[in-house]
């Protein structure tokens, strides 16, 4: 639900000449699942997906944000306590709210994470 650019949109109200417009709440529904799996000592893995749903008021511009959904899958080796490498795959997709946009997104990315462990000056 992070991904959610607003909560507050505004709804037309033009039979109301004092107030014309009205600010509302954006009803959100938020799916996420996520599991980490361990393999082994060496080898561990993350499937998810995440998936939002904005019900959009009619006075939001054509261009605001109505559906996005993402998932991603990786194999990640760790060799030393302190380092693991792999491969991630994900997907992710966008639909606006009445311009008919939408935008899939397919990559492939290769991520090394090394903890340092050093304190310095104390803290």
């Amino acid at each position: 639900m992070n991904d959610a650019p607003v909560d507050i949109g505004i709804r037309n109200n033009f039979d109301n000449p004092v107030s014309p417009i009205e600010g509302v709440t954006l009803p959100v529904l938020g799916i996420v699942a996520f599991l980490d799996l361990n393999w082994s000592e060496k080898w561990t893995s993350t499937v998810g997906y995440s998936y939002l749903d904005i019900d959009n008021s009619n006075g939001q511009s054509a261009d605001a944000f109505r559906k996005g959904q993402y998932a991603l899958a990786n194999i990640l080796y760790h060799p030393l306590p302190n380092l693991f490498f792999g491969p991630e795959i994900q997907y992710g997709q966008r639909n606006n709210y009445l311009d008919g946009f939408s935008s899939d997104n397919l990559r492939l990315q290769f991520s090394v994470k090394w903890n340092f462990d050093k304190t310095i000056g104390g803290f």
